[in-house]
């Protein structure tokens, strides 16, 4: 297939139409609830948007306090325009990360062919790494939700494929534009995921050496691009060394007063945990399902073995390729964060990797296919419709688990029923929509951060909450049947406080059918 070709845009606009599909179908339903990450995202962004401030009253901050975990600015920001336009609601919240996933897989096509990693077929195996992409769990799973690091791969994989253009651009003001795009992009990813300050300069040299021959002029054109980057990230660097910011450093191992001994082994053991069948092919080991993980694994069982032959056949066949030694680097450089750091295996850090390991897998496949040739064609064209067929049914079987078993399984680590509750809450403390007026309402914080989601429901203004909107809530812990005593108060309650749920005036269950929230109205 020749580039650029009017087959080549039916198949490529085929993949994108596919992954959006994925990516839309339900995007607020499922997974089913709202963490509070994600209100927090949501919330900050319509308050920056609609005052200039956070709900702490910081203007235009590089770094959201939030909850204590300083978040990078650029998604909330995006984010504010979204749920302007859609509404302060999970779908408006949820969309740009669901649109970025599918920006992420059109770059990541370009950027392949451009980098001419295959000798051969060059774009048949682009455009099958961007449908691999569009079915993997991991990548689905961070394209339906308001976490960070799809976001921050988008931007980066379009800062990179920019970076070819740049460097083997002929005319200057062309390679200035490009150069402002490709910096823009790349700085772009590290506003947006704390986890792209160590893969993307990482990565962005790797990018760099692929795409130049050696001379100097090649070199050069680097310049712009390394200036204009420079000159953007100070801010972000200020803040990252001397600021808030710098609050989030603290998750790596390197700050956690370890021997040397003690570090390397922490390294080791993170990396084994990171690269594990139990986390990538099951799924396993992770700390919550807001991660995604639980029913399934994060690559599909096809990809996984195909990624793990990669290397070995390579050396038996004594080939050594461009793609092969690219998506190595790329898996190893994308685990960073995640091996780097206290908590492995994590997903969430170490989203970058998938890109590499699909590519490996598609390395493996190439390499066993042409292994199997010199056993006839007919083998080798049972076996890749085979392989077509077994990774269409992983996914299909995935995507069943994922909408229906994930959605209920994930109740509890997405908050389910929590906008719901706050919703009624909040017609009780206007008295409307036939509902009698409160004096106080008492929620649970059993379930952590409520009062992000009071917001979010109330469209609450930042200056008034801080200065007292939320008055008529009190959030605790201690909620017990004397509560019931009080005058005139919504009580909102979890089942483990064991009030008498068939006395609740309302009852919010999760998509799992569990209880989730006992509401009363006292007299």
């Amino acid at each position: 297939m020749k580039v650029w070709s009017k087959q080549f845009w039916w198949s490529f606009f085929g993949v994108l139409a596919l992954a959006a599909t994925i990516r839309l179908y339900q995007l607020g339903n499922i997974p089913h609830g709202f963490t509070w990450d994600e209100a927090a995202i949501g919330y900050n962004g319509y308050a920056i948007l609609t005052t200039r401030h956070d709900e702490w009253l910081v203007r235009l901050p590089i770094s959201f306090r939030s909850f204590g975990d300083y978040k990078a600015p650029l998604a909330i920001y995006l984010n504010g325009f979204f749920t302007y336009v859609f509404g302060l609601t999970p779908f408006g919240v949820r969309l740009p990360f669901a649109l970025a996933g599918v920006a992420a897989i059109a770059g990541w096509m370009l950027l392949q062919i451009d980098l001419r990693l295959f000798k051969k077929h060059a774009t048949e195996l682009a455009l099958t790494s961007g449908l691999l992409l569009a079915l993997n769990p991991w990548h689905i799973h961070y394209s339906r939700i308001a976490f960070e690091s799809g976001l921050s791969l988008a931007f980066a994989v379009w800062g990179w494929w920019l970076l070819v253009q740049t460097v083997r651009s002929e005319k200057k003001l062309k390679l200035l534009g490009l150069s402002f795009c490709s910096a823009v992009m790349l700085v772009a990813s590290l506003y947006t995921y704390h986890s792209a300050k160590i893969v993307v300069p990482l990565m962005t040299i790797v990018v760099f050496l692929f795409a130049v021959k050696s001379s100097k002029k090649s070199f050069l054109r680097l310049l712009p691009v390394g200036g204009l980057s420079i000159l953007f990230v100070i801010p972000l660097v200020r803040d990252s060394l001397f600021g808030p910011g710098a609050t989030r450093a603290g998750v790596l191992l390197f700050n956690q007063d370890l021997t040397l001994p003690e570090l390397l082994r922490a390294i080791f053991d993170n990396a084994i945990a990171q690269f594990s069948p139990a986390f990538l092919l099951l799924g396993k080991n992770i700390t919550t399902l807001r991660d995604g993980g639980g029913v399934w694994g994060f690559l599909h069982p096809t990809t996984y073995v195909l990624s793990l032959v990669a290397i070995p056949l390579s050396i038996w066949q004594k080939k050594r390729s461009r793609a092969l030694i690219f998506a190595s680097i790329l898996t190893v450089f994308g685990s960073l964060p995640a091996i780097l750091a206290t908590e492995a295996p994590h997903s969430n850090r170490g989203l970058f990797a998938v890109l590499g390991l699909i590519l490996l897998a598609l390395v493996g496949a190439k390499l066993f296919l042409q292994f199997i040739t010199k056993y006839g064609q007919l083998l080798q064209k049972t076996v890749l419709s085979l392989l077509v067929l077994l990774h269409l049914f992983f996914f299909l079987t995935y995507w069943q688990k994922y909408t229906v078993e994930f959605a209920s399984s994930s109740a509890a680590a997405f908050q389910d029923g929590s906008i719901e509750a706050f919703t009624i809450a909040h017609q009780y403390e206007l008295g409307s929509n036939g509902k009698q007026k409160v004096d106080q309402i008492i929620f649970s914080s059993q379930y952590g951060q409520p009062y992000i989601y009071g917001l979010f429901v109330r469209k609450t203004d930042p200056i008034w909450y801080q200065g007292g909107s939320l008055n008529t809530y009190q959030f605790t812990d201690s909620i017990s049947i004397g509560d019931l005593h009080r005058v005139n108060t919504l009580v909102v309650a979890t089942p483990s406080q064991n009030l008498p749920a068939e006395q609740a005036d309302h009852i919010i269950t999760g998509s799992d059918g569990s209880t989730r929230f006992e509401m009363y109205v006292t007299k």
